[in-house]
């Protein structure tokens, strides 16, 4: 069985739990409140440049062509399904220069972030990697079951509606199988540089850290109660 097989079968639940989500749900029907979607493409942006810094990381660092080809191309697609995507929108939704500027990383978009950093400051890029495929693999699978069940077509937020169809790009898909392929291949071929139960973990943990994301945004979460819930 290939990692990536492997992974998907051991996330399946929490998978589920995202594309069930009310966050997810509200985006599909059009009932989401503007105010949590403008909070989550807030913290998105922190997520994204980290995203991008930790590819940057790996090309700084490796040697190895295929991944240097790869993440050259993914930083292409993710800056065209990203970072174009999410200024258009910004424009939509009036958010400013100013808006970016004053928002403040909420804890789990921090613990999401630190665990990718860590992946790949304590082990190496193939776990690293692991880390990161989860966003976008999930993200193609929960907007082409929305693309397929055209129940988006009944909201009336357009914004939702373009931004569920921004997913349909055959470019995106490519982006995301490539990275699923160059993970299993290099999970295949340098067995002896992973520590596979953690590599496994690295997987599960950013599953469960994109659950935690769409909450997030819906509760909203704070720093200060966070940090009062976690005391007990």
């Amino acid at each position: 069985m290939k990692f990536s097989e492997l992974a998907h079968e051991e996330t399946k639940e929490l998978w589920q739990s995202s594309k069930n989500h009310p966050f997810i749900k509200g985006i599909e029907n059009g009932t989401l409140p503007l105010s949590a979607f403008k909070a989550y493409l807030l913290q998105d942006n922190f997520y994204v440049q980290n995203y991008l810094a930790i590819y940057d990381k790996i090309l700084s660092t490796t040697d190895d062509n295929k991944i240097i080809q790869e993440l050259q191309s993914g930083i292409l697609a993710i800056n065209d399904y990203d970072v174009t995507q999410q200024k258009n929108i910004y424009k939509q939704l009036n958010i400013t220069e100013k808006n970016i500027h004053e928002t403040h990383m909420l804890p789990t978009t921090y613990h999401y972030i630190c665990h990718m950093h860590h992946a790949f400051n304590e082990y190496n890029e193939i776990h690293a990697l692991s880390a990161l495929l989860p966003c976008p693999w999930l993200y193609l699978e929960i907007f082409e079951e929305m693309l397929a069940r055209k129940n988006y077509l009944q909201g009336s937020e357009q914004i939702y509606i373009d931004f569920i169809e921004s997913y349909a790009d055959s470019n995106f898909q490519k982006y995301v199988h490539k990275m699923i392929a160059l993970l299993d291949d290099l999970v295949a071929n340098r067995f002896n540089e992973i520590q596979s139960d953690i590599l496994l973990q690295q997987f599960v943990y950013s599953s469960a850290e994109e659950l935690r994301f769409w909450q997030m945004t819906l509760l909203p979460e704070q720093w200060e109660k966070y940090s009062i819930a976690q005391s007990f």
